[in-house]
């Protein structure tokens, strides 16, 4: 029996989130787990909710803005790993910066997520962000818009700005580098692109989107031989 707890405890690292939902706010009785990892060391998490029905209301279904793909990695430092948690259909969910970036960020990520929006709904709102002081959800709204050279400065200060963090965090490290690339090779920057690309690898090897991207970089590079 001691064995198994500690095969469990060693399979399962100990993640620390920090919740939020459409309000800004913790939601109440919400949590967040992780289950075992893969091998790259990411694992994917899942919403417990202890809220129960109540006053003819179904109970609410919680899910994933942030991380995009709902799986985590431990940090190499102390903090929480920052989570977003919406409502599908909750009208607040739009008028939300954060979460609009979450979720258009999530499809350029090609893991897209059902909001329970109207997708002309969502694209309006994510429009709006394009001039935003945020510089990922100004980014982000940039690169849905086609706009790759206009997306490349806030993206990767976005990227450098999280690497330079006291605790990066993989799940932020991870899609920031994913997002400056694809930004960076829109615009023709192919030696940088292939740069960010490896970046994320650093932080996922086993990713096959990161790896194609960088391929292609390197090859509009004519460095197709480097590695």
């Amino acid at each position: 029996m001691i064995r198994l707890l500690l095969f469990l405890m060693l399979a399962s690292p100990a993640l620390h989130f920090d919740i939020v939902d459409a309000r800004g706010k913790k939601p109440s009785g919400v949590s967040v787990e992780a289950d075992a990892p893969d091998a790259d060391g990411w694992c994917p998490l899942k919403v417990v909710n202890k809220n129960k029905a109540s006053a003819g209301k179904p109970q609410p279904v919680y899910v994933f803005a942030w991380p995009y793909d709902a799986r985590a990695k431990v940090a190499d430092g102390p903090g929480d790993i920052p989570v977003l948690l919406f409502e599908a259909g909750d009208p607040k969910v739009l008028a939300n910066p954060k979460l609009v970036a979450a979720l258009g960020a999530a499809k350029l990520l090609g893991q897209p997520v059902e909001s329970g929006f109207d997708a002309a709904a969502l694209e309006k709102a994510l429009a709006a962000l394009t001039t935003s002081e945020d510089p990922f959800a100004k980014g982000v709204a940039l690169l849905a818009a086609n706009k790759p050279s206009d997306a490349v400065e806030p993206l990767s200060r976005v990227l450098r700005e999280r690497e330079r963090q006291l605790t990066r965090v993989p799940s932020e490290l991870y899609p920031a580098a994913i997002l400056a690339g694809r930004a960076l090779l829109g615009a023709g920057k192919y030696d940088l692109a292939a740069v960010a690309f490896l970046k994320a690898l650093h932080q996922r090897p086993s990713s096959e989107d990161a790896k194609r991207f960088r391929a292609e970089a390197l090859e509009k590079a004519g460095k197709a031989d480097a590695k």
